[in-house]
């Protein structure tokens, strides 16, 4: 809700899922779902994904202008993008057997 409160946007839910091929979702009405499996991410990746979902309460899209959004929400944002590229797969296939 930090970064959300920075957008001056307001989350009017937020909830965990089974979601077995992505690690959020937003939608227009402020719902913002993440998978279960982040349980096991590091905090700098929870905050990353944070931010980007909160960045879609303003931008529905990965517009450049997004980006920006998330870059301001998140300035360290590289290694935790990084960290999912190296370690996404493997959470994934947690619970998907």
């Amino acid at each position: 809700r930090r970064h959300a409160a920075y957008l001056g946007v307001k989350v009017t839910r937020i909830g965990i899922r089974d979601q077995s091929s992505r690690w959020g979702s937003a939608s227009s009405t402020g719902a913002i779902n993440y998978s279960w499996r982040l349980i096991l991410a590091p905090p700098f990746v929870l905050d990353y994904l944070a931010a980007h979902e909160v960045a879609h309460l303003r931008e529905m899209n990965h517009s450049v202008r997004f980006w920006r959004i998330v870059r301001d929400l998140c300035p360290g944002m590289e290694p935790a993008k990084a960290w999912l590229r190296a370690n996404g797969s493997h959470l994934h296939r947690y619970g998907s057997d």
